[in-house]
This record gives C-alpha cells, structure tokens and sequence, in this order.
C-alpha cells in the first residue's frame, strides 16, 4: 500500500470524506510541489498560502501531508510554513464561531464533531453531529417530568431523534448508541461525553422549542384559566376543542381517545348523535345495558368513580363487541380490535393506565381464569385494579434516592369483561355486574351501533357532553359538591331497599348520578323532552335497581368463612386431607367419608388415610378441626381454586363464628375455639357443624 493510500485510509477512519481531496487547488502532494515549483516566488507564496488554509479545513493530519511534500522540496521553510499554518488555523475558529456562534467550540464537518482548539487547529469528538431539537415538558397529571429530544447524525446516514430524561443529557454515549448503535464513536479524551452534550446544546441552539405535552385524560382547569377536557385530539372546552394543546399519551392505542370538536357541527347533527347514545339501551336486555351505559356517562364527571362496571358471560355472547361500542364514546377507533388493555397486563401496567386514563371508560378485557397459565396471579391483578379503583387509592412508592413518588390512584371508570367473576366478596361488592347469557344481545341493533360508532357517532355524543360539562364547571364552582351530594342521597335512599353488601348502593347512586348528568345535557341539546328524558330515567333505575338486588348471588358463597370450608370439602374429597375417629385417633366411621381409602387387596376392613389430618369426629358426628393444620391446608387449596385466602387464620375464626358456622364455642373467654379431648389429651379445636363441610341440607 502506498504511502497516499495510507494516508487517505487514515483520514476515512478519521471521519474526512476523502472523495474531496481532489478539491485541493494543487491537487495530490505530488502534483502541488510540481506545480508550485513551475511558478515564480510571488505566485508560489499566494499558492502555497492558499494550500495550507486549504490543508488546515481538512485537519492535522492533511495538513501534515502537504507540509511534509512541499517543506522537503525547499519550496519553503519549516518556519513560514507553520507561520501560515498558524494564521490559516486562526481564520479556521473564527470561521467557526461564526457558522455557530461566538462562543461555540464545536463544529460539524462531513457528519463528525470536532472540538476547536486555541491553537487554530481541531479535534475529533465524535463521528456523528448531535443537536438539541426539542425540549419536552411531560405533565402526567401526578407528576412533571422534563425529556430532552437530540437528533443524531451520522456520516452517510439519516438523522434520528432521541428523547431522553433531562438528567440523562450528560450521559452522551448512553442516548447516542440508543439512536444509532454501534455508529455512536466517542473519541476517547478528558471529559469527551461533556464535550458531546455540550455541543448538542450549542448546535441546536437558537432551532430549538420547549413543548408542554399532557400525558393523560381528563380535566384541566390550569390550562387557559378555563376547565378542560383532555385527549389525544386537543383539549375541549365550553369554547370548542383547542388542537394546539398536546397531548401524547404514549402509545397508538392509547392515543384512540380522542374526541371531535362539537361546535364543527350543527345543533341537530349533535342532538342525532345524543339519541343515538341513549338508544344503546336497546341493544340488550337493560340490565346489561344500563350498567355498561352509566358507566360511559359517569366517566367524564369531575369525581372519581365508585365502582366498575363488568360485563360477564360465556364466550361468544358478544359481550366484548357490546362493550366495545361503548368505548367508542371516546374515540371512534377503539373497537374490539383495539382495547386499551387486557387481563395479560401485569397488575403494574393496569395501575398505571388506569391512572393515566382519567375520567373517561377504561375497558379491561376478557377475563378468563380457566384459560389463564396461573389463575392465581390473574386474581391478584384484578383484586388490585379494582379494590384501587373503588378505594381511589394508590400504591406509595419511592425515587432511587428515597423521596416519596406522587400516587397514582386509578382515575378512570374502569369496565371489564370476562368469563367468570373475580373472586372475593368485599371485592365483587366493589363490582356492578351485568350478566350476559347467550343469545341475550340483539344481533341487529348491535351490528347497526357498530356502523354508528365506526361513524363517529358516539364520539360526537360524548364531545358533546364533555363540553356541556365544562361550561358547568366554568360559571359553577360547586358543581363537583353538588355532585357528591346527589350520590349521598341517591346511595341512602337505595340502601333502605338493597340488600347486601353496603358498597352496592353508591355503587349504583354512582351509575344513577352518570344517567342524570347526560340526560339534562340531552335535554339542553334538544335530544329529548324533559318528559321523555324523565321517563328514560325511571327505566333505567328500575334496571339497576334490580342489578343491584342481583349483585347478592355475586358475593354469596365468597365469605372468607365459606371459602375456608369449601376449601376443606375440596381437600377432603381430593385425598389432601383426612379427618380421624376423636377417641382413637384412629379410622373414624364411614372413613371413606372422610378422607381415608381401602388398602389394596383388602376388600372394606382396613383403611388408611390421605394427606394432613386436620381434624376428628366424634361418635355423634361432630367435627372437631385442628386450628392450625386446618387452615394451611385451607389456604392451600383456596389458592389452587383461583379463591385466595389471604385472612389471617384469627380472622377466619372470628369470621366462622360470625357466620353461625360452630356448633359451639367458648362462652367463657369469648374465644372460637373449645376444649376437647382428642385421643386421651385435652386439645383446643374448632367445633364446626358438619353440614358446613358436607354441604348436607344445602
């Protein structure tokens, strides 16, 4: 390999596009000291000093190269030359400042970043050119964030642009390699990734703007000094929908909410869309409906929810594609191929969705525990969703230094589909459930809705009712109080005729308060009469009342008592437990009865027993049950049967004496628990009615 041929493979590797080396006005080192030793001393002298300021914008190393073929043919001194060198270096930073800015370092040449030095020359930073593009403002409703957006490019190539935290802006080869891989060389040097974000900021300095983005739904009143309403198309106020407000909530699907703009139609098209809305009523039997319809109108209120809505039935009831549709109020594109989220999201992941989607229906779909590779872990995800939700309560959580996150409470009114119903009766109490059986949902009327939906007609209805609500919030400063106080009436009223659990009366006062709120707003839009709407509104209470009087067979069954003794049913019958005689500690009567099994080749004579002993029976057939061994293997197999026991063994003794589930218990120390002899020692144990585990009489 020839000495040029070296030389240019060195300055390729160097970042300089040595396709413009024939740009030099002398051409090769050769060819210049030929053509410079034909000239006379005056032109020489011009020729040369153009050489070299050419030579010094190409770098150290091809002015090196000219200077060792010129100065070695005695066409001029080592000094003169580093004399024109120097000024030629001179001119070189001021050329830079200037194409930057005065103060500026850094320049980019033929895609790499070089440093100026104060000797006039420059080193090699890094083989790509970073500019600062953007600075983002990412407000999630909890907590501000600041994301710095960098646009790298690398020699030949195309730029792209990198958002990264604020704090990681120092970390330049971090964000560099994250927007083009191995093509991110740093030139190893003295503070080198300082130097590259630093020259990040001055090359995009004066190009770029700070961008406020919202990353999340719902109500804003800091906004203009108005209230409104956020989702991916804008904000929407009483005044119509401002586009110039950003909103990015993270992800395409996510970014489906997104409602139109009402004031771009007339009064009759929105009025249209309004009856529309309300005619989904009829698209299945009205306790499906109503709970599915008060939960899209409860959303957007200035509260949050109450309960969550969930939709159960067997697979292909429709129940996904009705419940779609009601999505589609908040977005035309979120039908049943584009959930926001199903039960194959982490219980992480559904927390902070439902804290992001604030005041508008949040729909986790298909909740299907038999299907599921652990049952167990789908329970647990929907207990947190939902008990969250009703409680509106968050989980605490800390930065890496040890400071205290904001919580993240759900916020949205969240909805859920599934084949089955999560287990747990405090938690199926924080559910509005609406059965669906086969057959139920007219095929007709849903495949026209779809057609509405897919129009934009839902969507119309809710922007319309979003805006109505903003100009309530507006002029009222205790509309929110005032809302508060018709579900406090509403939920005592409801709680002097529902039985159950006492969370099913605000649950449906939640739903009611949703109706009323979109049915005046019906009214003012010339939807409906104040009589037709009155008479919407007493159907639909009738239909949830009833819902809320059916919510018992629900939680019926799911006592932490009743889970308990089902438990130990199971465990007995599948061979995991036995229960032995109370005097001999031995085969109790009926053995197979109770967990016990012939030996082989014995005929009926002689048995032996499966699994734990968790208890005796006495000669009058009483079940005397170890407190202790009871419970573990209750729990146990509670968990299999996706019906978590997690109560504490003290409570599931108070719970099982609560229920009227013992045949007796000590009176004198107000305990749970008796004392008995069990196979000649006094032992203490649970007495428990042997019904309760036979399910005799039931």
């Amino acid at each position: 390999m020839s000495t040029d041929e070296k030389a240019r493979e060195v300055l390729q590797e160097n970042g300089i596009d040595v396709d413009q080396l024939d740009g030099c006005p002398l051409g090769t080192p050769e060819e210049a000291v030929k053509r410079l030793d034909a000239m006379d001393d005056g032109d020489r002298l011009d020729s040369i000093g153009e050489l070299v300021a050419w030579a010094a914008s190409r770098g150290q190393i091809e002015l090196q190269r000219y200077k060792k073929a010129v100065v070695d043919a005695k066409l001029i001194s080592p000094g003169d030359w580093r004399a024109l060198a120097s000024e030629a270096k001179q001119r070189r930073v001021h050329e830079i400042k200037a194409a930057v800015r005065s103060d500026c370092p850094y320049t980019a040449e033929n895609g790499c970043l070089y440093l100026a030095m104060p000797d006039g020359g420059q080193v090699l930073l890094a083989r790509f050119v970073p500019e600062v593009v953007a600075q983002v403002i990412r407000d999630d409703g909890a907590e501000i964030t600041t994301l710095i957006k960098i646009r790298v490019t690398r020699p030949g190539g195309q730029p792209v642009e990198v958002e990264v935290p604020a704090e990681r802006l120092p970390q330049a080869r971090r964000w560099a390699a994250q927007a083009i891989g191995a093509h991110a060389v740093v030139t190893p040097m003295s503070r080198d990734e300082a130097h590259v974000a630093t020259a990040a900021q001055y090359l995009g300095d004066g190009q770029w703007t700070s961008v406020t983005t919202y990353a999340h739904t719902g109500w804003r009143s800091d906004i203009d000094g108005t209230w409104r309403f956020l989702t991916a198309s804008g904000a929407l106020g009483a005044d119509g929908l401002d586009t110039s407000v950003s909103v990015d909530l993270g992800t395409d699907a996510l970014n489906l909410y997104a409602l139109p703009d009402p004031e771009e139609v007339d009064a009759a098209v929105l009025a249209e869309a309004v009856r529309a809305s309300v005619a989904l009523l009829d698209v299945a039997p009205l306790t499906v409906t109503a709970p599915l319809l008060g939960a899209v109108y409860r959303a957007p209120l200035p509260l949050l929810p109450e309960t969550s809505a969930y939709v159960v039935g067997p697979s292909g009831s429709l129940k996904s594609a009705a419940s779609a549709t009601a999505l589609q109020h908040f977005g035309r594109g979120l039908d049943a191929r584009n959930f926001p989220a199903n039960w194959t999201f982490t219980a992480n992941a559904l927390e902070a969705i439902a804290h992001q989607l604030a005041n508008v229906l949040l729909i986790v779909d298909d909740y299907a525990p038999q299907s599921a590779d652990d049952p167990r872990r789908l329970a647990t995800a929907a207990d947190r969703i939902f008990r969250g939700a009703a409680n509106s309560a968050g989980r605490g959580r800390l930065r890496p230094d040890g400071t205290r996150r904001p919580e993240r409470p759900p916020r949205a009114q969240i909805a859920a589909t599934g084949e089955d119903v999560p287990p747990g009766e405090s938690l199926r109490a924080r559910l509005t459930v609406a059965t669906v059986d086969a057959g139920a949902i007219d095929v007709g009327k849903l495949t026209e809705a779809q057609q509405r939906a897919a129009g934009g007609t839902y969507e119309l209805a809710m922007a319309g009712y979003v805006r109505h609500l903003a100009g309530l919030l507006d002029t009222d400063t205790g509309y929110a109080d005032r809302l508060r106080e018709q579900i406090a009436e509403r939920r005592a009223d409801l709680a002097k005729n529902t039985a159950g659990h006492a969370r099913v009366p605000e649950a449906t006062a939640g739903l009611l308060t949703g109706f009323r709120e979109f049915l005046t707003f019906a009214v003012a839009a010339g939807a409906f009469t104040g009589d037709q709407a009155a008479a919407q509104m007493e159907k639909v209470k009738a239909a949830l009342v009833q819902v809320a009087a059916e919510q018992s067979s629900y939680t019926r069954g799911m006592s932490v008592a009743e889970v308990y003794l089902r438990a130990l049913a199971v465990a007995l019958v599948s061979g995991a437990a036995h229960l032995a005689d109370q005097t001999t500690g031995r085969q109790p009567d009926e053995p197979e009865r109770w967990g016990w099994e012939p030996y082989p080749g014995t005929g009926e004579t002689t048995y032996h027993p499966k699994g734990k002993c968790i208890g005796w029976l006495s000669s009058s057939g009483d079940v005397y049950l170890h407190p202790g061994v009871a419970y573990e293997v209750a729990r146990d197999h509670a968990g299999r049967a996706a019906e978590p026991l997690a109560t504490t063994k003290i409570v599931v003794h108070k719970r099982l004496k609560e229920g009227n589930h013992l045949a007796s218990v000590d009176e004198k120390d107000d305990r749970p628990t008796v004392v008995r002899r069990i196979a000649g020692k006094s032992l203490r144990v649970l007495h428990v009615r042997a019904d309760r585990i036979t399910g005799e009489g039931e």
